[in-house]
């Protein structure tokens, strides 16, 4: 299937001839007007989900540490994330990653081709993605924050206690190596196809 890479100029002339791209359906979810809308939802949802997800890891760390902010990812990251999906009324939510810690998080096809052009980008930004048969996707990039390093950084200094959780939680984790400010992935924000 032929995906189209909808550029800022491509966006904003689809949002004033009032051309809607429908996206994939999802029960509950609402479709989007048009291509700009596509991009006002799927940044507030996603900008909605970081800050939940954040306000959840930053309470585990003062809790527990890196070692209970692993577990909290474990547990609590994708009921949030499914549950902030249908607060926002999209059809889908999730993060995906070139690297995933969580296979749940591995990208598909059109994941993969937009993360791989945010990560050659020198300055990656939001992106909309359409395709020929309706599908409408918001992706938002992720950056490493100081935060994020305590977990995803180097693994030769992480403390033991951590490296073990990670491993017995993820063997096959490829989410570390990261420094401050990398690329890490991105929201995905899918919308259902107009009525």
């Amino acid at each position: 299937m032929r995906w189209l890479l909808l550029s800022a100029t491509v966006v904003a002339a689809a949002a004033l001839a009032g051309c809607g791209k429908p996206g994939p359906s999802g029960r509950g979810a609402q479709a989007p007007a048009e291509i700009g809308d596509a991009s006002e939802r799927g940044k507030k949802a996603a900008d909605a989900l970081m800050a939940r997800l954040k306000s959840q890891l930053q309470a585990a760390m003062q809790s527990g540490g890196p070692v209970e902010a692993v577990s909290v990812c474990q547990n609590i990251a994708l009921p949030l994330t499914e549950a902030e999906r249908e607060a926002q009324g999209v059809a889908g939510i999730r993060r995906t990653t070139l690297k995933p810690r969580n296979p749940a998080n591995a990208p598909d096809a059109m994941d993969r081709s937009v993360l791989e052009a945010m990560a050659a980008a020198a300055n990656p930004g939001s992106e909309v993605r359409a395709d020929a048969g309706g599908s409408t996707r918001y992706y938002q990039p992720i950056f490493v924050q100081e935060v994020c390093l305590k977990c995803h950084g180097d693994r030769a200094t992480m403390p033991p206690a951590l490296t073990e959780k990670l491993t017995a939680l993820y063997p096959s984790d490829q989410a570390t190596g990261y420094a401050l400010g990398d690329f890490r992935g991105a929201i995905r924000v899918d919308f259902a196809p107009e009525p």
